[in-house]
């Protein structure tokens, strides 16, 4: 019997595909009238408010109209188009130069491999706090480390989009994630008690204890599943070539000059975004209050910048490092590094062109939140209490991630919820919060709704086998490994505070 020829799509007609079925499944949800609610807080008087949530039909004649009008913008407004460019400026100077070659010969050398992937799967978890940074310069540095070792780079992509996704509700100090969802957990405190003050700083503890936890495990599963399923890498002449150079005194002097450099641009950059000091605080919004607003809020010109400021940086690493070693003579070189990444971006820009569609028409069909308001009256109806209400909250959380990457949309309309429903059960409103970001970090890299999840396909696209192309569904392949493991480690995290009575954070506890 002749055997069949499975069809592989290309991931960027399978999001056009994906796309066409999400537009046809919200002319269903809109042809049986599905609606749900959640609710929100008004801030004025502080009562409970209902806001009903209906899916809208894309698919008829105004839903074209919208798909084909606004394509273009959808396309333009995609932050990772934007941000990668950005970024792989930086990136290809410091490359082309040869800065990041001979820097990572000399911190990896006489390294074991685990340490040097346990590093990248830290850089990755502190690395989150930054969003965007991370995800467009981090990943292909890493790929560049693991080439220099003579590694297969994509397990160096793997591990770094891995410690940035799964390691998000995780880090070393109080970021903008909590000051995004502080102030709903405020929010949901208040239905409880109008005298309650959340904590910013509530979930410290635990994010740093999670941080060193998930880099272990991101370290394990990477070398004991991601690495040997890819398999064996064929290296180019030119790849070959810089595995096997040594790194010469010269560079080596190149190296520490660049270091050098960067440590008194770090110094400024530093005094930069500490207030109250003379000329200082140009990167904080001071009319936000709160510092950990001022720098890592919506409106901070540092974290607005923050990729331009990293590729910024890895420029002058190159430049500095080019001119002293001669691998640039004059100012055409640098232009060159400048495109060095991006002459070969054709492919992923393919792909953010179908991905920002698939990604701005599901939010726009309501689908998402849909799902997460219906999730949210299910856990509002169940009678939940200890251990349960961690673990089906935590489950809830999950789910919701896949459809609502974004955390603070989703605890908009799961704080009201949530945090009554744990203080109801002795438990602090920051605990209510510490089980959310564990949730949501558990499975937010391996949903293609994710922007970002279409960055890590295209970097894997540059380093596939020859004749390969990569498709979601083996993205999402070597990403399962990773959520499994992360998905019981984080329930594990939370429920291990609560049994054994953890302190959470800065004067903060599990139990009221």
């Amino acid at each position: 019997m002749k055997k069949v020829k499975s069809i592989k799509f290309h991931p960027a007609l399978l999001f056009l595909l994906l796309t066409l079925f999400v537009m046809i499944i919200s002319s269903v949800g809109s042809l049986f009238d599905l609606k749900t609610s959640y609710y929100t807080v008004n801030s004025v008087t502080g009562e409970l408010e209902t806001q009903v949530v209906t899916i809208s039909n894309l698919f008829n004649r105004t839903g074209l109209q919208y798909l084909v009008s606004n394509m273009l913008s959808n396309f333009m407004n995609f932050v990772p188009l934007t941000t990668l460019i950005v970024g792989l400026l930086g990136v290809g100077v410091a490359y082309k130069s040869g800065f990041l070659n001979s820097f990572f010969k000399m911190i990896s050398k006489n390294r074991s491999r685990k340490l040097l992937t346990f590093l990248v799967v830290l850089s990755g978890v502190i690395s989150s706090m930054f969003m965007d940074a991370g995800y467009v310069i981090l990943i292909p540095l890493a790929a560049i480390l693991f080439l220099n070792i003579g590694r297969h780079p994509a397990a160096g992509i793997c591990a770094a989009f891995a410690g940035l996704t799964f390691g998000y509700g995780a880090n070393i100090i109080t970021n903008g994630l909590d000051a995004s969802l502080i102030n709903y957990t405020k929010i949901g405190a208040s239905i409880m008690d109008t005298t309650y003050k959340a904590n910013v700083h509530g979930n410290l503890f635990m994010m740093i204890a999670a941080t060193f936890v998930i880099s272990y495990v991101g370290m394990i599963i990477t070398e004991r599943f991601i690495v040997p399923k890819l398999g064996k890498y064929n290296f180019s002449e030119e790849e070959n070539f810089i595995i096997l150079e040594e790194v010469t005194p010269k560079e080596k002097k190149g190296v520490y000059l660049s270091l050098f450099v960067l440590s008194i641009v770090s110094l400024i950059l530093i005094y930069c975004i500490i207030p109250g000091l003379p000329f200082s605080g140009l990167f904080l919004y001071l009319k936000d209050s709160g510092y950990i607003n001022q720098l890592f809020g919506s409106n901070s010109y540092f974290y607005q910048g923050s990729v331009f400021i990293f590729s910024f940086l890895l420029i002058l690493l190159g430049l500095v490092y080019g001119f002293r070693t001669k691998t640039f003579n004059n100012n055409w070189d640098l232009v060159d590094g400048m495109n060095y990444y991006l002459k070969d971006m054709s492919s992923i820009l393919i792909l953010m062109f179908f991905a920002a569609q698939f990604c701005l028409i599901f939010k726009q069909t309501n689908i998402g939140v849909f799902v997460v308001a219906s999730l949210s009256e299910l856990l509002n109806n169940l009678q939940l209490s200890g251990l349960l209400l961690i673990i089906i909250s935590f489950v809830v959380v999950s789910i919701s991630t896949i459809f609502v990457p974004t955390a603070s949309t989703k605890w908009a309309i799961l704080a009201p919820i949530m945090v009554p429903m744990f203080m109801q059960n002795s438990f602090t409103a920051e605990y209510a919060q510490a089980v959310f970001r564990a949730g949501n970090s558990a499975v937010m890299g391996i949903t293609p709704l994710f922007s970002y999840f279409v960055i890590l396909i295209g970097f894997l696209q540059i380093y596939r086998k020859k004749n390969k192309t990569v498709t979601i569904l083996d993205t999402m392949s070597l990403m399962a490994p990773y959520t499994i493991a992360y998905t019981i480690l984080w329930l594990i995290i939370v429920i291990a505070f609560y049994i054994l009575s953890i302190p959470l954070g800065v004067g903060t506890t599990v139990m009221l």
